[in-house]
C-alpha cells in the first residue's frame, strides 16, 4: 500500500501564472501586475499546504475536513456570508486583507488542520471578492491547484487530493467525477477558452435561441411571427423548469466544490448543478426549431452539442447533469409543444362552432 510518507522534496517551482487570454477575462478584468503582485501570500500559502499532503492519509483528511467546512453551502451562500462580514474598503485594500487572512490562516492552523484550513479561507475569499480583485484570487488559486491549465504536469500531492475526494463519493458519483475530469483535463488553449466560453455564454438561458427567433421575425414577420409563438413558450419551460424547482430539489454541489483538481475557465456560477440549464435549453431548442427548419437539424443539434460540452470543459458541471439536462429539455419541449398543439387545435373546433 500507498500510506508510507516520500522524503523531503525540494520545494516546488513556482507555477507560472495565467496571462491575458489564457482565460477568457476582459482585458478590464484582467488583474494588474501590482494587483496580481498582492496575491503572493496566497499562492505560496497554498503551494506549502498542498506540498504538505505526502500521504494518502493526509489527503483523506484534508477531504474530511473540506467536506465539512462546505457543508450544503453555495458559492452564492459563502459570497453573502463574507460580504456582511466585511467592511466597506477603497479598491485593492480587499486583496490585502485576503492575503493576510490566508497567510494567518496558513500560520495558525494545527499541522494536520493547515492545508484544510488555507484551501477553505482561500476559497472564502475569492467567493466574497468581485471584479478584478476576485480574478486576481482566483488565478492565484487555479495557477496553485490546477496548473494543468498552464501547462504542469500533475503533482503527486495534488493526484492523492483528487484520489481522496473521489473515493468519498457514492459509486455513481465516482464514476461520474471520473469522466468528468477526463473531459475537464484535455488539453486547453486560449482559442478553445474563448470559443467555448463565447457558446456558453450566448446559450445561457436559451438566449441564442431567442436571438434567432428575433432575426426570423424580422426577415420575415409573416412566417417569423407564427415559428416564435410555437418555439418562445415551450423553449422557456424547458430552461426555466431545470434551472429553479429541479435544481433546488437535487441540490447537487458543483464539481469545482466538490472536487479541487477541477479546471474552471470564467466566472463561476452561484446555483446548484444538476441537472444543466444550459443543456437543457440548448436540446430543447435543437429539438423546436428542427421542427420548422428539418433541413439544418444537424447543425441545431451539433450546436447544442457542443454547448452540452462545453460545460464539461469549462468546470461548470458533471457529464450526467449534461446527460440528464439533455433529456429534460427534450422532454420537457416535446411535452410543452404537444400541449401547445391540443391548445390551438381545441381553439380551432371552438371558432368553427
Amino acid at each position: 500500500m500507498d500510506s508510507k510518507p516520500d522524503k523531503p522534496a525540494p520545494p516546488a517551482a513556482a507555477p507560472p501564472q495565467q496571462q491575458l487570454g489564457d482565460t477568457p477575462v476582459a482585458p478590464w478584468e484582467m488583474p494588474t501586475p501590482a494587483e496580481k503582485a498582492k496575491t503572493e501570500p496566497v499562492r505560496e500559502a497554498l503551494q506549502q499546504a498542498v506540498a504538505h499532503v505526502d500521504t494518502p492519509e493526509k489527503a483523506d483528511q484534508v477531504a474530511e475536513s473540506l467536506e465539512q467546512k462546505a457543508g450544503a453551502r453555495t458559492e452564492e451562500d459563502v459570497k453573502k456570508t463574507e460580504k456582511a462580514q466585511q467592511p466597506p474598503a477603497k479598491t485593492g485594500d480587499n486583496l490585502d486583507k485576503a492575503a493576510q487572512a490566508v497567510k494567518t490562516a496558513a500560520q495558525t492552523a494545527p499541522p494536520s488542520e493547515k492545508t484544510s484550513e488555507v484551501i477553505a479561507e482561500t476559497g472564502q475569499k475569492i467567493a466574497g471578492a468581485e471584479g478584478r480583485e476576485r480574478e486576481a484570487l482566483a488565478q492565484a488559486a487555479q495557477e496553485v491547484l490546477n496548473p494543468e491549465q498552464q501547462g504542469v504536469a500533475e503533482t503527486r500531492p495534488r493526484r492523492l487530493l483528487r484520489e481522496a475526494f473521489i473515493k468519498r463519493m457514492k459509486p455513481y458519483d465516482a464514476l461520474d467525477a471520473r469522466l468528468y475530469l477526463a473531459i475537464n483535463h484535455l488539453p486547453h488553449n486560449r482559442v478553445l477558452n474563448g470559443f467555448f466560453y463565447t457558446l456558453t455564454l450566448l446559450f445561457k438561458g436559451g438566449t441564442a435561441w431567442y436571438g434567432l427567433l428575433a432575426l426570423l421575425v424580422l426577415r420575415n414577420p409573416k412566417r417569423g411571427w407564427p415559428v416564435a409563438r410555437k418555439i418562445a413558450v415551450p423553449l422557456a419551460l424547458s430552461s426555466a423548469v431545470v434551472e429553479f424547482p429541479v435544481k433546488a430539489f437535487f441540490r447537487r454541489r458543483r464539481p469545482f466544490i466538490g472536487i479541487i483538481q477541477a479546471m474552471v475557465i470564467g466566472k463561476k456560477p452561484g446555483s446548484w448543478s444538476f441537472p444543466s440549464g444550459h443543456s437543457a435549453a440548448a436540446f430543447g431548442g435543437a429539438l423546436l426549431f428542427s421542427r420548422f427548419f428539418p433541413r439544418f437539424r444537424w447543425l441545431f443539434f451539433l450546436t447544442a452539442g457542443l454547448v452540452a460540452f462545453s460545460r464539461i470543459y469549462l468546470g461548470d458541471h458533471y457529464p450526467g447533469d449534461v446527460l440528464s439536462g439533455t433529456l429534460s429539455g427534450v422532454m420537457l419541449a416535446k411535452g410543452a409543444e404537444r400541449l401547445d398543439d391540443k391548445l390551438d387545435k381545441a381553439q380551432g373546433r371552438r371558432r368553427r362552432r
